[in-house]
């Protein structure tokens, strides 16, 4: 049976872990808020993007380039997303 010294030293174990969960969330939320934000301004851009690149198809006659061309046959990919490790 652990005595009652070791009982308080996992309530502080515990406690510390609980800020540092906080602390971490904290930061996490941060970096969405910060993420959605740059999302945010970019979507002008990605709308004109858009108009041109619909723009730019409209004028090409026929299937001029293979990624304009429709196919009947629809294949599947894989996309593969590398990213760095930046900490926690």
């Amino acid at each position: 049976m652990p005595s009652l010294k070791d009982v308080k030293m996992k309530i502080v174990g515990v406690g510390k872990t609980k800020q540092i969960t906080k602390a971490m969330n904290m930061v996490a939320s941060a970096k969405l808020r910060g993420a959605q934000t740059r999302i945010e301004r970019f979507r002008p851009y990605a709308a004109k993007y858009r108009d041109v690149l619909a723009e730019l198809s409209s004028k090409v006659e026929g299937t001029a380039h293979p990624l304009l061309a429709e196919h009947e046959e629809k294949k599947h990919c894989a996309i593969v997303l590398v990213t760095s490790d930046r900490g926690l």
